[in-house]
């Protein structure tokens, strides 16, 4: 466990918390061996769907759809450099099903960072127009329940539930999926230590969870999940290998550029895996199924656009199309189910649950069907310093302003220190609930292995049991000992001859601790003998 800061941390400012975390991440990362996130010789099959509904019920065919959403980090498609050439196309299975099913784009309210408040605008319609720069709206402002799509489909019976691969207090997630409604929160410390492409949990290993979520649930699942594995810095040596080519077609790229955007687009084509693994499985499932995929910003690559000047993207903030060249981020809506045509997309995310609670079917509420009609006048909500270039009337903003305003603050805008409400959810369940212990091995010790004189100062026990990740660690009598990842279901642990000096029972316990070592979960006391056993001669002879 990493030691308490002098200060709370979140008293530093965004820009130190999140370097402290990429350097303590590239640190760990350059400790620890990744699997190939692809080899070049051999690709990934191409795209299989299975999405005929002649086998389907007409029972199947009404029950309500899964709603499936991935914010997919930094997801943005390279080749809209054209002056570039690409050995293959990265992100193939976002362009093929993008030809079929609705599609388009989004005005990101944030560039090169900011996750949460891109979060914000998708999971409750709310908009970052409306509230303060360069905030951060989970941490400064969600300090009551705010509807959100969690809250209104769990009143229609869904389950709702937050994947992310990062830490359960980064951005207060914790708190604020509660203050949104979710039931359920899958985060960072119940991943595995054996899911790590580069410095991050990759991919694979959330669509892994989104799909065994969406199978242990016997009614209709509402999953938001977000990603990590394409996560800024893109070093050249971030993944094991980068196996997609890049050739600037001018020959006048920087070759530290051309590295930056390499790595770039290795850690795209890992996030288009993980959409192809979504969208093949669910094709197979005869459970009505809709898939949102979508990044939150465009990545950064280093100070000053580099990469995109250096790319012939963007010739700077001057460029006369600055604002679409810098926010504009690819949506995806896929579904195994509806016969529907295809619609091309383009709004601001605040009104992306609008349309998708329309397109499958469920009632939402009034503040989501206003937002649905306003989205149909003014999809797109700039900057305030483009309205008038974008013909924008600020008057007609001003209803979603207030009603922002209620929902968040309450009818009189107090601090948000005062408005610290009873959660929606107070029984939030972290990741798979509290472990267990079913067995432990040797099934019990003596003081004899306490009093050895041999060189061993430790002796190991096997915990099995589950479900067991990155943050579990095994405690004896309250006190954490050094624990060993085995498996989801195994954990070994090295406990201190001293606690063998005297018989009785030692008390057992898997927690699952975060960075900040707080307890997110713990199973209940397993019991281990120390018993009596006479030192005999083979004994001192060990």
């Amino acid at each position: 466990m990493l030691s308490k800061f002098r200060k709370p941390f979140r008293s530093y400012p965004v820009w130190a918390r999140m370097l402290a975390i990429l350097i303590v991440i590239g640190v760990i990362s350059m400790m620890r061996t990744s699997p190939p996130v692809e080899k070049a010789a051999n690709p990934r099959k191409p795209l299989q769907l299975d999405t005929s509904l002649t086998d389907w019920t007409s029972e199947e065919l009404k029950r309500n759809p899964n709603i499936i959403i991935v914010l997919s980090e930094s997801f943005w498609d390279p080749t809209l450099m054209k002056d570039l050439s690409f050995s293959r196309d990265p992100i193939p299975t976002f362009h093929e099903l993008s030809k079929k099913y609705t599609s388009g784009w989004m005005l990101s309210p944030q560039f090169g960072g900011g996750t949460a408040n891109v979060e914000l605008e998708v999971l409750t319609g709310n908009s970052m127009r409306f509230l303060p720069e360069n905030t951060i709206a989970y941490e400064e402002f969600v300090k009551r329940d705010i509807e959100s799509l969690a809250s209104i489909l769990s009143s229609r019976n869904y389950t709702p539930t937050a994947i992310t691969p990062f830490y359960d207090w980064y951005f207060d997630s914790r708190n604020v999926y509660r203050h949104f409604g979710f039931s359920r929160y899958i985060s960072y410390e119940f991943f595995n230590p054996d899911e790590f492409v580069g410095p991050y949990i990759g991919d694979h290993a959330v669509a892994k969870r989104i799909i065994e979520e969406s199978a242990r649930t016997e009614g209709a699942d509402f999953i938001f999940a977000n990603t990590m594995e394409n996560h800024y810095h893109y070093y050249a040596n971030k993944f094991e290998r980068n196996t997609i080519r890049i050739k600037d077609k001018k020959d006048t790229m920087a070759g530290a550029a051309i590295d930056i955007l390499e790595t770039y687009a290795q850690g795209a084509n890992g996030a288009d895996a993980m959409l192809q693994e979504l969208v093949e499985h669910y094709s197979k499932v005869k459970e009505p199924t809709i898939v949102v995929f979508f990044g939150d910003h465009l990545p950064f690559f280093e100070e000053d656009y580099y990469v995109y000047r250096e790319g012939h993207y963007l010739q700077g903030e001057e460029d006369p199309d600055f604002l679409q060249k810098t926010h504009k981020v690819p949506l995806l809506i896929w579904n195994n189910y509806l016969q529907e045509g295809r619609e091309d997309l383009y709004f601001n995310p605040s009104f992306l649950g609008p349309y998708v609670l329309n397109l499958a079917k469920i009632k939402g509420s009034d503040y989501t069907d206003f937002l649905s009609q306003l989205s149909k006048k003014i999809p797109i909500i700039p900057p305030k310093s483009y309205y008038e270039a974008m013909n924008i009337n600020e008057a007609d903003l001003t209803e979603y302003q207030s009603r922002q305003q209620v929902m968040m603050f309450g009818d009189d805008r107090n601090t948000p220190e005062s408005m610290d409400d009873p959660p929606i959810q107070p029984t939030l369940i972290m990741g798979y609930g509290d472990p267990v212990i079913t067995s432990v091995t040797p099934d019990s010790l003596s003081t004899v292995d306490g009093a050895l004189t041999d060189t061993k100062k430790m002796i190991q026990i096997t915990l099995t049991g589950g479900r067991y990740g990155i943050g579990s660690v095994v405690y004896v009598n309250g006190k954490p000992m050094q624990t060993k990842w085995e498996s989801e279901q195994e954990l070994t642990a090295d406990l201190p001859k001293s606690l063998l000096a005297k018989p009785g029972n030692l008390e057992l316990q898997v927690k699952v601790v975060d960075e900040k070592e707080n307890i997110l979960a713990q199973s209940k006391p397993y019991f281990l003998p120390v018993l009596v056993r006479k030192t005999s001669i083979d004994d001192t002879r060990r």
